[in-house]
């Protein structure tokens, strides 16, 4: 299992940017962090409620895979 201790300081440093520039999408924000030079027009123009609604529904998934 990869560490756990990872996930909060990421998140945190995400919210941290994320809050001083809160006109970005999570798709623009994440593409501006990465910044492969790949372009991905349909993450980077998601709003922000489609993108949670496709996390819940892969936390469904994953919740389903597991029984």
């Amino acid at each position: 299992m990869r560490d756990i201790e990872r996930i909060k300081p990421l998140i945190e440093r995400l919210e941290k940017l994320w809050l001083k520039n809160p006109d970005f999408r999570l798709g623009q924000l994440i593409m501006g962090i990465t910044r492969t030079g790949e372009t991905n027009p349909k993450l980077f123009n998601m709003e922000d409620d489609e993108f949670l609604k496709k996390l819940n529904d892969l936390e469904n998934q994953i919740e389903e895979n597991k029984k």
